[in-house]
């Protein structure tokens, strides 16, 4: 019926969603943003640095990042709120087909953000290159994900790429053919195309 139901953690009220119906959520560090059916872009939860005040506008997704939040516009801009101090809030110009904002955790290593343009290509901005993070490689992309570190994306193809801090082999794909992928902390996990899922990096048992 299009409402959001969320659970875990609520000191911030970010386990609190308003109602209405939406099209899609993403959760981030302290606070949660979704796009509603209108477009609007609706956000509760921790706002000290307005993460959860989004701009007005049509938008197609929204991504919220650790201390900000990114949204693709309904003409393909993404515009960010936020927390900026390295610029993951300052994205470029040009039109994208999706964005992902980093933050799971209060590190300065998740402030930074990546989108794939409309030609495929994937643009990083945010903290500094440390790990090469914002050094995406060559090709077309029809998605990426990032994590703390690192960053993954799956290629038009069906390929995983990954490029940043690999001490764990978070940034390792497997070979294969994927339809999506989601970089962590201290690992990545991807849906292949038979619907079975693998994950790599840091593995505690």
């Amino acid at each position: 019926d299009g409402s959001v139901v969320c659970w875990g953690y609520d000191g911030f009220g970010q386990s609190s969603p308003p109602g209405g119906e939406f099209t899609s959520v993403s959760a981030g560090m302290w606070h949660t943003c979704g796009v509603m059916f209108d477009g609007s872009v609706a956000c509760w939860g921790g706002d000290e640095y307005g993460q959860s005040s989004p701009p007005v506008g049509e938008f197609t997704s929204v991504s919220a990042g650790g201390q900000h939040a990114c949204g693709v516009r309904l003409g393909g801009s993404v515009a960010c709120w936020g927390y900026d101090e390295y610029g993951q809030s300052s994205p470029p110009v040009g039109e994208f087909a999706s964005v992902s904002a980093g933050g799971l955790r209060a590190s300065a290593g998740e402030d930074h953000t990546c989108g794939v343009k409309l030609d495929g290509s994937v643009a990083c901005w945010g903290y500094y290159d440390e790990y090469d993070q914002f050094s995406p490689p060559g090709g077309e992309f029809a998605s990426v994900s990032v994590g703390e570190w690192h960053i993954c994306g799956v290629r038009l193809g069906g390929s995983v790429a990954c490029w940043g801090e690999d001490s764990l082999g978070r940034s390792n794909p497997p070979v294969g053919e994927f339809a999506s992928v989601s970089a962590g902390g201290d690992h990545t996990c991807g849906v292949k195309l038979d619907s079975s899922v693998a994950c790599w990096g840091r593995q505690v048992r």
